[in-house]
Order: C-alpha cells, then sequence, then structure tokens
C-alpha cells in the first residue's frame, strides 16, 4: 500500500524548507553538506534544490546554494503589512531619548521576531548589521528578522506576562527554557513567578539572561482590540543601565514610547490580532 498522498506531500514541502533553513544558517551551502545534514540522498536534494531554483527562491554561485531574490519580494510584502512608518518613529525616537539600543519585537509562534531596530551607535533605524558574538556588548547586534526564545529577552518576557497561563506553558513545552547563560532563568516556577512581578510592575527586565553585561528594558504595545502587538525594547550594558536610569528614566521613556506607538496605529485598519495557522 502507498503512502497517503497529502502525507507525502508535507514531508516533501518539510524538506524544501529545510534546505533554506540550513541555506539561510549557514549563508550558503554546497549540494553535498546539505544532504548530509538532511541524511538524503543527493539526488533527492538536487531535485528539490533545482524546483527551489526555478521558482526564485534559490540561486547558486559556483558549488554555492543561496536564498534567491524571491524571499526579497516575499519580505517586501510581509513588511507591508505592519505599520512600519509608526514602528520606526517610536523606535528612533526613543533610541534618541535613551541613546541606548532599541528594538521593537513581537511574537511569533512562541518565539519573538525583530521587527524594527535602532542601534545606539548610529542613532537611526537600520535593517541588517553584523551579529558580532563577540564579549562585549557594545559589539553584540542582532538584525530585523532575528528569532529569541521568548523567556531570555525583555520583550519576550514583557509579552508572555500579558498572555495567559496555559498559552505560556505551551510555549515552554515547544521551545524550552534553553539557558543562554548562568542568569537564564531555565525553571518553570521562577518564571512565573517573575512574570508576576512584571505585571505588577508594568514591564520587563532582562539582566544578563541572553548575553553576560547586557541588561534591557521592556514594556508590551497593545493592538486597538487590546491584544498584544509587541513589545518596545531597550538595551545596554550594565555599566550604564542601573540605578536610577534603570528603575526610572527607562521606565518613564517606554512608557511615553509605547503610549504613542499605540495612538498612532489606533487607526491602522492592518492592525488585528493576529492569529497565523500553528500559532501558539
Amino acid at each position: 500500500m502507498t503512502d497517503d498522498p497529502s502525507g507525502a506531500s508535507v514531508k516533501t514541502t518539510r524538506t524544501s524548507l529545510d534546505i533554506l533553513q540550513i541555506i539561510r544558517r549557514e549563508k550558503g551551502a554546497d549540494l553535498n553538506g546539505i544532504a548530509d545534514e538532511l541524511d538524503k540522498a543527493t539526488s533527492t536534494v538536487h531535485r528539490h534544490l533545482r524546483t527551489l531554483q526555478r521558482a526564485g527562491f534559490v540561486t547558486r554561485y559556483g558549488e554555492t546554494f543561496h536564498l534567491g531574490l524571491k524571499f526579497l519580494d516575499f519580505g517586501e510584502y510581509v513588511r507591508s503589512q505592519w505599520p512600519l512608518q509608526a514602528i520606526e518613529d517610536a523606535v528612533s525616537q526613543l533610541n534618541d531619548e535613551t541613546g541606548e539600543e532599541v528594538d521593537f519585537l513581537t511574537e511569533d509562534r512562541g518565539r519573538v521576531i525583530t521587527i524594527g531596530k535602532s542601534y545606539r551607535k548610529y542613532h537611526r533605524m537600520v535593517r541588517y548589521s553584523d551579529s558580532g558574538d563577540g564579549s562585549d556588548p557594545e559589539r553584540r547586534r542582532s538584525q530585523v528578522g532575528n528569532y529569541y526564545h521568548m523567556h531570555v529577552t525583555g520583550a519576550g518576557k514583557a509579552i508572555l506576562a500579558e498572555f495567559p497561563d496555559r498559552k505560556v506553558e505551551r510555549i515552554i513545552d515547544q521551545w524550552g527554557l534553553p539557558a543562554r547563560t548562568e542568569n537564564t532563568l531555565t525553571s518553570e516556577t521562577e518564571l512565573f513567578a517573575e512574570l508576576e512581578q512584571i505585571r505588577e510592575r508594568g514591564y520587563a527586565i532582562s539582566d544578563g539572561e541572553y548575553a553576560e553585561g547586557l541588561r534591557s528594558v521592556a514594556k508590551v504595545v497593545e493592538n486597538p482590540n487590546g491584544g498584544v502587538f509587541g513589545a518596545l525594547n531597550v538595551a545596554g550594558p550594565t555599566y550604564r543601565m542601573n540605578g536610577v536610569v534603570l528603575e526610572r528614566e527607562i521606565p518613564n521613556a517606554l512608557e511615553e514610547a509605547s503610549e504613542a506607538l499605540e495612538e498612532a496605529i489606533v487607526d491602522r485598519s492592518s492592525v488585528v490580532e493576529r492569529q497565523p495557522l500553528g500559532s501558539t
């Protein structure tokens, strides 16, 4: 008896998606490397790559495959669904006011993804940058489109605090609570206790939980319908993010910025409570 055709189709699609993920992660990959990682025949992987290449999702330079320009078209469409100007204005203004790195992130399938970003060094909105892995917090760079586990970031914890406990539990079941540093909360009990503190305080703090020496403060931004739109996040080294700056100045700046962003998006009909396929 042959396999269920619908099941085979899903499996085939999964393989193509895995190939794209490998190419993205490796910043280019060759046929043999992809086949080895997927434990599939090179002929099978080659058929997937050829199909993706014909559709514009993969391009080839010599023996190395890269993501194709078709993703630029798709990415711009996704970006058009967001009130980007309002987000960029809020991020840039908060960046100017605090002098620190500012992000706007939202939840997507149990993790947070960066939608808008402004770096301290340049004091302007940027969309792409090197993500240095040095130990100096000043050199750590993320970019728009980066995903993060929710429990290690200020924005992620701020958003989790808005969710019912059952949804938080589903996210933990899906992604776990992996440790990024010695300060990362890896206990479900400790995480729920902190989420309760966030609800009482009105903002979240990540204290060296994503990167040693890096501290961030975040506050949720609501949709016009009262749902979670995302969170504004201010991050910097612990030697600057302390005392009155941490306890008063940045929380006050976040409060004003989140209110301004909520007002800016209130008339946007495109801003709805998103429930994508497979959403937690």
